[in-house]
């Protein structure tokens, strides 16, 4: 089966640098920083209750990728 495509946006290499850094100083891998950054920006939000009815994930729940890892 083909894989689903998803917009993959391009993020400015200054947010890209600072994002390296961080993860280096707080030992987590860039990936998990930018899910927690940006899901605790969104949750709150009505596009974060869309995008969760969408995906069937409950609305108060991390990403599923974020759930899996504790």
């Amino acid at each position: 089966m083909p894989r689903r495509t998803h917009y993959s946006p391009c993020i400015d290499r200054v947010i890209i640098c600072a994002l390296y850094h961080e993860g280096r100083r707080l030992r987590r891998p860039m990936t998990t920083l930018v899910n927690e950054l940006l899901t605790s920006c969104l949750r709150d939000t009505e596009s974060w209750s869309i995008a969760t009815k969408q995906m069937n994930i409950p609305a108060q729940g991390n990403t599923p990728q974020a759930a899996s890892k504790g």
